[in-house]
């Protein structure tokens, strides 16, 4: 799977190039609304995780190397959070960076996992907190360009990394934040209200599709992921927000 989205990822940057090409070379249609903008806004964000993947709860992974790690890998509700970005725009195509935070209740569920000694571990069920980040790099196709409300598609590439408190165990029973990392890719479609052309109210909605195969808990450097099962995290994420156009 993560030569998949490996795979997945190299695709996007070749379509991303080739994006950027046609953005520079876009002669545009002389009664758009708009030609040309450089931009930055802020959104609010709802962020949702499945939970038949590795979110589900019950999963955990246990590494022996350089030292013994358990991490505990918990269901993640519906979260709110807010998110920041930059954006360039040439003609009907627009490129954006950005990055989205948001927070959860992070649920785990009883169970019995592995231990130091190598003999089961039982484990309590627990609630916690977890801030899902991920910086994202998007690619927009817009449409009705002539009018002040644009629909568009979305394109992108994340790389989104969750923080789990208390949910990452050493050999002597101490808990640690637990972070998993990982890569995704976004496909979305939303709608952008420009009231003038310096400032825009937009919203859209996002399936984001990743894979985390990374984590760090006790241990200062990343190891990978040692869970059965799959990596898969999927979820519907939604945005709302405004950007002001500073060129």
């Amino acid at each position: 799977m993560k030569m998949f989205f490996k795979s997945i990822l190299l695709a996007l940057n070749v379509l991303l190039a080739s994006s950027l090409s046609t953005m520079v070379w876009a002669d545009g249609n002389p009664s758009d609304y708009l030609h040309t903008r450089t931009y930055f806004g802020f959104v609010g964000t709802s962020v949702s995780v499945d939970n038949t993947g590795l979110f589900s709860g019950s999963r955990y992974s246990v590494a022996q190397s350089p030292a013994y790690d358990l991490s505990l890998i918990p269901s993640l509700s519906t979260g709110t959070g807010w998110g920041l970005f930059i954006g360039h725009r040439e003609e009907a195509y627009a490129l954006e960076v950005s990055f989205w935070q948001s927070s959860h209740t992070a649920t785990i569920n009883g169970g019995v996992a592995g231990s130091s000694q190598q003999t089961p571990v039982t484990i309590a069920s627990a609630v916690g907190t977890a801030l899902y980040n991920s910086i994202n790099v998007d690619f927009k196709r817009y449409f009705l360009t002539d009018l002040p409300v644009q629909p568009f598609l979305d394109l992108g590439v994340s790389f989104p990394w969750v923080d789990i408190s208390n949910a990452d165990i050493d050999g002597a029973g101490n808990l640690y934040t637990l972070t998993l990392s990982g890569l995704a890719v976004n496909v979305g479609i939303g709608v952008e209200y420009y009231l003038i052309p310096e400032f825009s109210i937009v919203a859209g909605a996002y399936q984001r599709w990743g894979s985390f195969d990374e984590f760090k808990g006790s241990q200062i450097e990343y190891n990978t992921l040692n869970s059965t099962g799959s990596n898969e995290a999927s979820g519907l994420n939604f945005t709302f927000g405004a950007t002001l156009g500073v060129e």
